[in-house]
């Protein structure tokens, strides 16, 4: 299990960062590991990051914005890039981020 950062950014928009923050450190499992910087920055593993999607897709449910995810696995220098919003496939986007975690 390979651990990682994403950081999301909202385009324009610095009040939904610090709504996402709040919403993702609702997540007893991501707890600890959300940090609000000019992007929300969240600490996941292939296996953390099911309830990390999960909880981002219940959140752009609400509110109808269009986030930058940019994930990098811990002692890579590669990094992997989605643009996402509510009507997104939530199951591409989690595959994708969890086969670019556990990407040896």
């Amino acid at each position: 299990m390979t651990a990682g950062i994403v950081a999301i950014t909202v385009p324009n928009s610095d009040g939904e960062l610090r709504d996402l923050a709040a919403w993702l450190r609702g997540e007893d499992e991501l707890r600890g590991r959300v940090q609000l910087f000019d992007a929300v920055v969240v600490g996941v593993t292939s296996t953390s990051a099911v309830v990390f999607c999960r909880s981002l897709f219940a959140w752009l449910r609400g509110c109808q914005a269009r986030v930058s995810l940019k994930i990098k696995r811990s002692g890579a220098a590669e990094e992997l890039e989605i643009d996402c919003g509510a009507g997104s496939d939530a199951e591409q986007v989690l595959g994708a981020v969890q086969g670019f975690l556990d990407k040896a």
